[in-house]
């Protein structure tokens, strides 16, 4: 009975086929299965998992039956096998052989023509090394020989595209090699029809045009020579766009000068290495082509256009190609530079040399030492090195000088490190990995950061197991949202669930959360992330090293070089010269020139080590710096924009920095916008450390913000406010401690839950408590402002309750105070608030006629001091004065010009609230279509500003919209919210526009059941 291996070969330069030991061919089904075979078979007797036939097969885009038909193509291929019988019924099935992870193929590599082609080619150029390229011809005739068309003809799929690329490439540089051997054997005149022949298949390759130059030229045709080099040169400008490489032209300069060197065959190398060390040495006494490479990681996932990148730079004919991928530890620069190592091998027949330029302590190694393994790999006996490093470097480039050889650097330190390690012949190429290494001239540099999002989930699946995702799709992801999207901590994560069975992703996910115990959590085997980092801070001076650790203090989710400079106590000059060294470290990262934050676990592990290495006194000194920092900002963007600027912030803490530049409003809502998620962050600092003064500078900023309703949502901020009021009780006097409670009233009843509007009065009312003597300007302006505006926060508060009579007493007191400060723009604002509480209000005591008129005289007092948040409120309440009365058309018409003004200067909130009311309005036209979609915008806002009176009335608004278009499911769905967040609001649902008409004109009956549907 015959083996396996002895039944069938399988050939892959051409069509794919099955051949029997009788020599019958046939085709192993479709091309799907034979794409399966072709992967097997070029890796025969090694394992390949079933997730590198799928990628093979689709690579970006598998459906989600990918594994089953992965399973029945392997089927389909032994069925076809199993036809094959010999000496009486042996059944060759077991050919491949399946694993736990994928599958292998049983056979020998010399039953695989495109191995043995290899195999072949890399004998030949062990033959010409030592002496002999007959018999490297010999070698190299039999490998092409066995070709029969394209390679991998008619395969599907991104695998055998990559493969077909360089099997391709293998053979365009065995047929220069073989027209080189025959070149240096003394054939020239026979030899140019085979140079001809070459060139319509490969008219881009500069070797043969080489090779066709020199053998006219050694045949005595040095006219033909030239023109062949102007053919050449055309060639390569018209349909590459590139100029002849340094090797074409110096044959072209040598020829002009007719130079006879070029008429004798190049004479043995005598560098004393087995490569060319004299005539007729045997093949098999010269050391194999070294294949240094490690195995890339057979979990790697993504990053397709980076790795064809890779591809096309390493494969695509360039001369002294060197390709830098770059990035912070962990962000995986080996996997990929080894992926791609792997995919490219087959281009370099020569060898692949590979050296980790880091020690197992971390400590850059010795370029001396790296070359001595290279030279041990290339066949140097050792008592021939080379003692000095530059004298090592020329040997290592004279070995490679007519070789085709990858080196791969690993882990780089820095340009002087590698540069002796770089060889000097065109066709070899340089792979470096390195965190960052700017200065180091490179055909492509490839920067990485983390894997996107579904590549992250998919990364954690392939080490955890695939059933992890489909149980908890949701836990997964912000599982690798917690990681960063870091591949180290994406494969310690998914280690740590594939070790431990019994967890949920869920529970890992809640422990990587707490920021305490995340670092600690991530670790593969003795690997750490928190390792990782060690490395790259270990190489900062100890000014940049307390510049890191300061940094990540506040928790900036983003900072510039004036904010870096007023936390660090640096002039900004010595600040940024800090910042730019810790991205060149990998330990910061930049979008933007001038712009700075932390990866998520890189400003884990500072704190970590700012806990660790700095005193309480040094860390909360970093917290007060930062929120007097932006309590500057704040006060500046107040400055900047707000009409009332001098007495909101005539006694704002007075410690302050510099601060930002704003010059105008424009400027200061651009900032405030982006400063949000620091402010959240810096604030909760600040409650957290203790420290008075910060205290006070963080009540002080989110007092001000709301001076930025419009433009900004405030809920984000409803964590940072609550935690700051005990701080403020705790370390400072009464008015912080009263400020404390105002910011936190005012920003809760931003926030989206219903039940945040109670708090948000509870803490109003401990403002008029701390300030119970009604004050006069004259007492300050903190606390007059603080109970004037507290009012009217309270008037607003009662209204989204439906609580009339307590919003008219809160607005009316309001009014009240406001006079006694004689400013009359002040009072104006309060009189806007009432008259919105008149229009609303199913009682009021004012016709919708003369609130109207009075809306007309405020737009005058707020044109004048071009107040526009509070003229755009004025504009806005007239129009609901007009919708109220009836006038919807006059009302739409109102509302529209009010949208325009509010899409102008970006307050976003009046958008949303206009929106709404116009959606009202035009459904009371008979616009249908146009009330629905400028609800939906209403809403799009409303989620966005999380406030709960203004997501009701945009559901209720959007509902009825639908509702008039009878979509009648999602109407109902847009209603019930609705109703449940009025509910929430203990308040009634809202009568329709239609309820307003049939009324006595001026009046709104109010609804007899506050829980009567809207519907």
């Amino acid at each position: 009975m015959l083996a396996p291996h002895e039944v069938t070969r399988i050939r892959l330069l051409g069509p794919v086929q099955f051949v029997s030991d009788q020599g019958t061919a046939s085709r192993p089904g479709a091309p799907g299965p034979q794409a399966v075979l072709a992967a097997l078979a070029l890796r025969a007797g090694s394992l390949v998992t079933v997730d590198e036939l799928i990628d093979g097969l689709y690579r970006d885009d598998p459906p989600s039956s990918a594994r089953r038909v992965v399973v029945n193509y392997v089927h389909r291929l032994r069925t076809h096998i199993d036809r094959v019988d010999t000496d009486g019924g042996a059944r060759p099935s077991s050919l491949i052989g399946t694993t736990a992870d994928g599958y292998v193929l049983r056979l020998p590599e010399e039953h695989v023509d495109a191995l043995r082609f290899a195999r072949l080619t890399a004998r030949a150029r062990r033959r010409a090394r030592d002496g002999d390229p007959s018999a490297a011809v010999v070698c190299l005739d039999e490998a092409l020989a066995m070709w029969r068309g394209p390679a991998l003809a008619g395969l599907p799929g991104p695998g055998a595209e990559e493969q077909r690329r360089a099997l391709t490439e293998q053979r365009a540089s065995a047929v220069e090699h073989r027209v080189e051997l025959l070149l240096e054997c003394g054939h020239s005149a026979e030899l140019v029809p085979d140079i001809l022949r070459a060139l319509e298949a490969y008219p881009y390759r500069e070797r043969l045009h080489g090779a066709l130059m020199l053998a006219l030229y050694r045949s005595g045709r040095g006219a033909e020579a030239l023109l062949a080099y102007d053919h050449a040169r055309r060639v390569l400008a018209d349909e590459l766009g590139i100029d002849a490489g340094p090797a074409l032209r110096a044959l072209h300069a040598a020829i002009l000068a007719e130079d006879r060197a070029l008429l004798t065959a190049p004479a043995a190398d005598d560098t004393g290495v087995p490569s060319r060390s004299g005539p007729g040495r045997p093949a098999d006494q010269g050391p194999p082509p070294p294949a240094q490479l490690p195995p890339a990681p057979c979990d790697f996932t993504g990053r397709h256009d980076q790795m064809s990148a890779l591809v096309s730079a390493l494969t695509g004919g360039g001369e002294h190609t060197v390709a830098v991928i770059t990035g912070m530890g962990g962000v995986g620069k080996t996997a990929l530079a080894l992926r791609a190592a792997h995919a490219v091998a087959g281009t370099y027949p020569d060898g692949q040399l590979y050296a980790n330029l880091r020690g197992p302590d971390g400590a850059p190694r010795d370029p001396s030492g790296v070359l001595t393994s290279f030279l041990t790999a290339l066949g140097v006996p050792q008592e021939r090195f080379p003692a000095s490093l530059a004298d090592r470097t020329a040997l290592f480039r004279t070995l490679l000088s007519r070789r085709a050889v990858l080196v791969v650097l690993d882990n780089a330190t820095g340009v002087a490190q590698v540069e002796p390690l770089l060889p000097g012949a065109a066709r070899c190429a340089v792979l470096i990995t390195a965190r960052a290494l700017a200065a180091m001239p490179a055909t492509l540099t490839v920067p990485l950061v983390g894997l996107g999002p579904g590549d992250a989930v998919e990364l954690i699946g392939k080490v955890a197991g695939v059933r992890r995702i489909e149980e908890e799709p949701g836990a997964v992801a912000a599982l690798a949202a917690a990681c960063g999207h870091l591949p180290l901590a994406l494969r310690a994560a998914g280690a740590r669930l594939a070790s431990r069975p019994a967890w949920t992703v869920a529970t890992l996910l809640a422990r990587v959360s707490d920021q305490a115990r995340l670092l600690g959590e991530l670790r593969v085997g003795e690997l750490t992330v928190e390792a990782v980092f060690e490395l790259s801070a270990s190489q900062l001076t100890p000014r940049q090293a307390r510049a890191f650790m300061a940094l990540s203090i506040p928790h900036c989710a983003e900072f510039d070089v004036k904010g870096a400079a007023a936390v660090l106590e640096l002039p900004e000059r010595d600040a940024e010269t800090v910042l730019e060294a810790l991205v060149d470290a990998v330990l910061l990262e930049t979008r933007a020139p001038g712009d700075y934050h932390f990866h998520d676990l890189v400003g884990a592990y500072a704190r970590a080590k700012a806990q660790a290495e700095l005193t309480e006194a040094e860390r909360r000194e970093v917290v007060r710096r930062a929120a007097d920092y932006l309590c500057a900002g704040v006060v500046a963007a107040v400055r900047a924009s707000q009409p009332l600027a001098g007495p909101l912030t005539a006694e704002i803490h007075p410690r302050r920095s510099a601060g930002p530049e704003l010059e105008d409003g424009h400027r200061a809502m651009v900032w405030i916008r982006g400063a949000m998620p620091t402010v959240a962050a810096v604030v909760e600092q600040a409650a957290a450390c203790g420290d008075p003064d910060a205290v006070a500078l963080a009540v002080d900023i989110l007092t001000l913000v709301p001076c930025f309703e419009e433009v900004v949502p405030l809920g984000p901020l409803a964590q940072a406010a609550t935690a700051l009021v005990p701080a403020a009780l705790a370390h400072c006097g009464a008015d912080i401690a009263g400020s404390a409670h105002y910011a936190a009233g005012v920003i809760l009843k931003k926030h989206s839950s219903p039940a945040s509007l109670h708090r948000s009065r509870a803490h109003l009312l401990k403002v008029l408590e701390a300030f119970e003597d009604a004050p006069a300007p004259g007492d300050g302006h903190r606390p007059f402002l603080l109970v004037l505006f507290t009012l009217a926060m309270l008037a607003e508060l009662e209204l989204q309750f439906g609580n009339f009579a307590a919003a008219r007493d809160c607005a009316e007191r309001s009014v009240a105070l406001a006079a006694v400060s004689g400013d009359r723009e002040l009072v104006a604002r309060r009189h806007t608030v009432l008259l919105r509480i008149e229009v609303e209000d199913p009682d009021r005591r004012m016709d919708l006629d003369l609130i109207g008129s009075r809306c007309r005289e405020l737009t005058g007092v707020f044109t004048r001091s071009e107040d526009e948040k509070w003229l755009i409120r004025v504009l806005m309440t007239e129009a609901d004065s007009l919708l109220r009365g009836g006038g919807h058309a006059a009302a739409a018409r109102q509302y529209r010009r009010v949208l325009e003004r509010a899409r102008d200067s970006g307050h976003a909130r009046n958008e949303t609230e206009c929106l709404f009311r116009l959606s009202e309005a035009l459904l009371a036209t008979g616009d249908s279509q146009g009330a629905v979609g400028t609800a939906r915008d209403a809403l799009t806002g409303a989620r966005l500003a999380g406030e709960p009176l203004l997501m009701a009335r945009s559901h209720q608004a959007l509902g009825r919209a639908l509702r008039a278009v009878r979509e009648e499911e999602a109407a109902e769905a847009h209603l019930e919210r609705a109703e449940e967040l009025y509910r929430g609001l203990s308040r009634p649902v809202e009568p329709t526009v239609g309820a307003v008409t049939r009324s006595r004109p001026g009046t709104v009956p109010r609804q007899p059941d506050g829980n009567r549907s809207p519907r």
